[in-house]
């Protein structure tokens, strides 16, 4: 992820390069990426996205996208495999939901209507970079 983080943000190319993907290797990056998700607990767009990016499989704001629906689509099939865990929940999750729909919200209108695929890609990095550490250290 760190490495993916370092590419991204000193890419300056453009999303002008966007290729079709091979549909075999769509599906089995799909595969592994949604299992590696399952096992290290998160929702997986912030392994697809760079993928995305890299392979120049799609443009920024269109990879933002997927990723979100595929961590929609994992972070439910994941809640469905731990059904019995997940109805234990802590009483302050609704404040973690309200928190996470609100974040989405900031960010989709800043992905979407305030930032150019440059500064999208760099926050990206900056993200990457975090996630990377905590997969390290915590």
């Amino acid at each position: 992820m760190i490495f993916a983080a370092f590419r991204l943000a000193i890419n300056l190319k453009g999303d002008d390069e966007v290729r079709q993907p091979p549909i075999v290797w769509a599906l089995l990056i799909g595969a592994v990426i949604g299992l590696l998700s399952g096992l290290v607990g998160v929702g997986g767009g912030i392994f697809l996205t760079p993928v995305l990016l890299l392979a120049r499989w799609s443009e920024t704001k269109t990879a933002a996208g997927v990723s979100a629906m595929f961590i929609l689509v994992n972070s439910i099939s994941g809640l469905a495999g731990n059904f019995r865990q997940a109805m234990e929940l802590s009483s302050d999750v609704w404040l973690w939901i309200v928190a996470a729909v609100a974040g989405g919200i900031i960010g989709s209108t800043l992905g979407s209507r305030r930032f150019n695929s440059l500064t999208l890609r760099r926050v990206l990095a900056l993200v990457l970079v975090f996630a990377g550490i905590k997969l390290i250290f915590v």
